[in-house]
């Protein structure tokens, strides 16, 4: 961080509250504006709001997913999204100080005003997490406004960690929502005491996929992992375990991150992946696939891993952990679990050796995946949600 970041930050500081100031104060003219009568009608339109960029693998499967669906049972359904992955990124590296942070906040807010002022031309709205990406705001007051322009507001609670970061914004976010969707299980009980809660599968596109169709490997077991920078810290935690299984048997480790992690894979035979075109392709050499969630919070109990998703979608015969996984799979029928940290290289070297053990795992996941995590599959029930007008919420 330079020190010329100490005063510039100042400025931009108040550049942000500015613009949050102007930002409220138009929203809340327009909600005066254009406030809807709560009445019954047939829903027609519909926006939906994402949090993260459209450029960031598998952003657009949550909310942008569902297009063609709506849009082929005569719904209209529009996307709005703002940002680029790589702003996002640069924004938040702590070289470039707070200026460059509270400067995108201010961004944010700005790009998404536009698309606010376009909420009362629907009648729903679905907002993934909150209105405004990134910049962590006190209040939701926007939302509230929000609310009053559409005759029903559902929200999207991604993983719990959209919580876990800021309570006190995103308990004022549920408030104002009519209903919130959840993906998984334990989100809807445990947010199921307060709000109106649906659980809507998260679900994923199977084009480009290349599913598995034999358990051989080659020479060597390709083993494989694909993430994030910040979520290559589970992986870390079991290196110990990987070396372990690598000197009983030898195996390569592939893996597609966005950062080369090479370092820390000493006595291991890697391969590095960048996330481009050759996505699918790169995945489909993965023998066994490994999804790690060593931390056990209300993130990790609250979601499914898109690894863990993707690894049954081709049936990829996986390991993972008791969390951000499908609560429908069991040890040693769909997957094997490792329940402590331990577990993981006595695991990976019977599946490994095991090709019969590969294949059970591998064709029983793909047909946990097909009953439970498709599109058409949850089309209907979100369809329900989105639509259904009956407001009655538990709060």
């Amino acid at each position: 961080m330079s020190s010329l970041d100490f005063y510039t930050r100042k400025l931009a500081y108040i550049w942000l509250r500015m613009s949050e100031a102007l930002v409220n104060f138009i929203v809340w003219i327009y909600s005066i504006l254009f406030a809807k009568k709560r009445k019954p009608i047939a829903v027609k339109k519909i926006g939906a709001y994402w949090y993260c960029p459209p450029d960031l693998t598998g952003s657009n499967i949550r909310l942008g997913g569902w297009t063609a669906y709506f849009e082929n049972d005569g719904f209209s359904f529009d996307n709005f999204h703002i940002n680029t992955l790589n702003e996002i990124i640069e924004a938040d590296k702590p070289v470039n100080g707070w200026t460059k942070r509270y400067l995108m906040f201010a961004k944010c807010l700005w790009r998404r005003l536009p698309q606010m002022l376009k909420a009362h031309k629907y009648d729903v709205i679905w907002i993934d997490r909150s209105i405004i990406p990134e910049y962590p705001r006190k209040t939701a007051f926007l939302e509230k406004r929000l609310s009053k322009v559409v005759y029903k507001m559902v929200v999207d609670s991604t993983d719990g960690g959209d919580y876990l970061a800021n309570p006190e914004l995103m308990q004022g976010v549920f408030q104002a929502a009519d209903e919130l969707t959840v993906g998984y299980k334990y989100l809807m009980e445990n947010y199921g005491k307060k709000f109106k809660v649906s659980q809507i599968f998260w679900t994923i596109s199977t084009d480009n996929y290349q599913c598995k169709t034999a358990y051989h490997t080659g020479e060597k077991a390709i083993v494989g992992w694909m993430g994030s920078p910040g979520n290559f810290e589970h992986v870390k935690k079991i290196i110990p375990q990987l070396v372990s299984a690598y000197q009983d048997t030898p195996f390569e480790f592939h893996y597609i991150c966005r950062e080369n992690m090479d370092t820390f894979l000493e006595g291991i035979a890697t391969k590095h992946y960048v996330y481009d075109d050759n996505y699918y392709t790169n995945l489909s050499r993965f023998d066994i696939g490994l999804s790690p969630s060593m931390t056990v919070d209300l993130r990790s109990q609250g979601k499914i891993a898109m690894k863990h998703q993707e690894f049954l979608l081709m049936g990829t015969p996986q390991i993972c952990s008791p969390v951000a996984i499908s609560e429908f799979v069991e040890h040693n029928e769909e997957v094997l679990i490792a329940q402590e940290a331990d577990d993981w290289s006595a695991l990976l070297t019977q599946l490994i050796k095991d090709e019969n053990l590969r294949k059970k795992l591998g064709l029983k996941s793909k047909q946990l995946f097909d009953k439970y995590y498709n599109f058409e599959g949850q089309y209907e029930k979100l369809k329900f949600v989105l639509t259904n007008l009956n407001l009655n919420k538990t709060h």
